[in-house]
């Protein structure tokens, strides 16, 4: 009986090292910028190397292949730990990992070469892919959010542990002792395989639905983002809005155009290059000054909108004169020196008697009376509620 379950969780096992190896190789052809499907593809190309190289050691050389299966087991966790690394984009525990690959290289050596021991061999190869597994836990345990991460980190954990469990119990507890000879129907080989059977499938699975939920989010994130800038879109602006609706805080802030001035003139005179930097500089500047203030979006060619919180008409007034001041003195050393990019800036109250849409329109056409008016300024729908000193500002 256990001899003709080894093999059935043999056959399982070479169906799911090479079907999850074609699958994140896909993954990895689909994603190439994301490296963490490639190095867990090539986890499951060596876990088969592993494992044909265990079954060879009989009808080949034990001793040589033996020691090929047990390098490839520990790749496997190399491999592993480095996908997971690119996963969270964390750092590599390199100077562990190699630390730990070097420590189990030499009982590997000595229990082969020089004084040849089956078991020892396989209690240290063992613990040596255990302790490489656990260098990626660390990542996994900082970084986890969503629930197939969270699944990933409680599999690892169980896959580290049975490094450990699994000679224990074979030689301690049940006192499995085998040769190279009898290697295939030992308690220890039947173990090995059943366990990297279910935990392979089971951690398969689990790092496709992480991978795949990451691939989905980066989607919609591209789809709610303005790609240069990195602000969201109309379409993220929207669901924001929404947002803010269902939570009862639509009618309270204000909304704030921003566009930039005679910029048309500079994607004519230093091409469109130079033009995005402008933006990007501008975009960046505009996220600092107003984070924690309000939200905001790139709606057009070189207009922003900033959707911004409750404060009153004083304060609003007060932002919108620091961002107008703070585009103005942006150096851009693509542009000739003294050169600067205005900004003209309209500003409405948003009110429960008048729709988003409608707020924004009052603020965009109070924009285009800035620029009317000269440029480099900001036009309040509001004027009565401005203290003379801003409106003074404002008139510069």
């Amino acid at each position: 009986m256990m001899v003709e379950a080894s093999l059935i969780f043999r056959i399982l096992m070479v169906m799911i090292l090479v079907a999850f190896a074609i699958v994140f190789a896909l993954l990895s052809f689909y994603d190439r910028k994301n490296l963490a499907p490639r190095w867990i593809a090539t986890s499951y190309v060596l876990g088969l190397g592993a494992f044909l190289a265990d079954l060879g050691r009989t009808p080949i050389d034990p001793i040589y292949m033996d020691v090929v299966a047990k390098i490839c087991l520990s790749s496997v966790s190399i491999a592993w730990t480095i996908g997971i690394a690119h996963h969270f984009k964390a750092k590599v525990p390199a100077a562990p990992l190699s630390a730990i690959a070097l420590l189990g290289l030499v009982p590997l050596c000595w229990f082969s070469f020089v004084q040849p021991d089956v078991i020892m061999r396989s209690i240290f190869a063992t613990c040596t892919a255990g302790f490489l597994l656990m260098a990626g836990l660390p990542i996994l345990w900082r970084n986890s959010g969503n629930l197939p991460e969270r699944f990933l980190m409680v599999l690892i954990t169980i896959l580290c542990s049975t490094y450990f469990i699994r000679p224990i119990v074979a030689f301690g507890l049940l006192g499995d002792f085998h040769t190279t000879a009898n290697y295939d129907s030992s308690l220890y080989a039947a173990m090995l395989h059943s366990m990297s059977a279910v935990l392979g499938l089971a951690c398969g699975i689990t790092m496709t639905l992480a991978i795949g939920q990451t691939i989905i989010e980066r989607h919609f994130l591209a789809s709610i983002r303005d790609p240069l800038t990195g602000l969201l879109n109309r379409r993220g602006l929207e669901q924001h809005v929404n947002m803010r609706s269902a939570e009862g805080l639509s009618d309270d802030g204000a909304i704030l155009m921003v566009d930039l001035d005679n910029f048309k003139s500079i994607n004519d005179r230093f091409g469109h290059d130079v033009g995005d930097q402008v933006l990007k500089r501008t975009a960046a500047l505009l996220g600092t000054l107003t984070e924690g203030l309000g939200e905001i979006a790139r709606i057009g060619g070189e207009e922003f909108l900033v959707l911004l919180g409750k404060m009153d008409d004083e304060d609003r007034m007060t932002v919108a004169q620091h961002l107008r001041l703070s585009v103005g003195m942006i150096e851009h050393p693509e542009l000739p020196a003294g050169e600067c990019v205005t900004a003209s800036l309209g500003m409405a109250r948003l009110s429960p008697t008048e729709s988003f849409s409608m707020t924004m329109r009052k603020a965009d056409q109070c924009m285009y009376q800035a620029k009317e008016a000269g440029r480099n300024r900001v036009v309040f729908a509001s004027e009565k509620n401005i203290k003379p000193d801003l409106q003074l500002v404002q008139r510069k």
